[in-house]
């Protein structure tokens, strides 16, 4: 069945046509997710959404325009990119949080973050202080900065890929 007749069968039986969809093209919506995320939970759940979200906006597809398989991994690889910054946002947001109530170990976890931090490169340090810490957006460090957009937020998706093996 091509894509045509596939919306076709969405727009008759939706049921059918949503199951079709599915054992079609879950291979490679989940292989698009994948390659981003490391949770097969997250993955089961970047894959949901895409079939969902692309059920609900199906008009917005142009056959003429690519194939259907394409779109809806492009779609599950935006969502597994949007699942990992998210991630990784709780992830830094979690060691930064409140500090134990053993002084001690509030000490040794602030100490162990800051060493972790040091070793990234200083732009890099600064970057993720400037929108972690400060709260400021990427285009508003890449102005501070005098840095170019794209390389700014590149530096900081950089920056916090290392930073859990820093930690290990």
């Amino acid at each position: 069945m091509d894509d045509r007749q596939l919306l076709e069968l969405l727009e008759t039986d939706p049921a059918a046509g949503m199951d079709l969809l599915w054992r079609q093209y879950e291979d490679p919506v989940r292989f698009a997710a994948a390659q981003r995320l490391d949770c097969s939970q997250d993955i089961q759940t970047c894959v949901q959404d895409t079939f969902s979200d692309f059920y609900l906006q199906r008009k917005r597809f142009d056959p003429e325009k690519g194939s259907l398989r394409s779109y809806l991994a492009a779609i599950s690889e935006r969502k597994a990119i949007r699942r990992w910054r998210q991630n990784q946002q709780q992830w830094l947001a979690a060691q930064s949080a409140a500090p134990p109530d053993d002084p001690i170990a509030a000490w040794e976890q602030r100490e162990h973050f800051r060493q972790a931090l040091a070793r990234l490169p200083a732009l890099d340090r600064q970057i993720l202080q400037l929108k972690y810490f400060e709260g400021h957006t990427i285009r508003e460090i890449a102005i501070r900065l005098n840095m170019d957009y794209e390389r700014t937020k590149k530096r900081a998706q950089r920056a916090l890929k290392k930073l859990p093996q820093f930690l290990e």
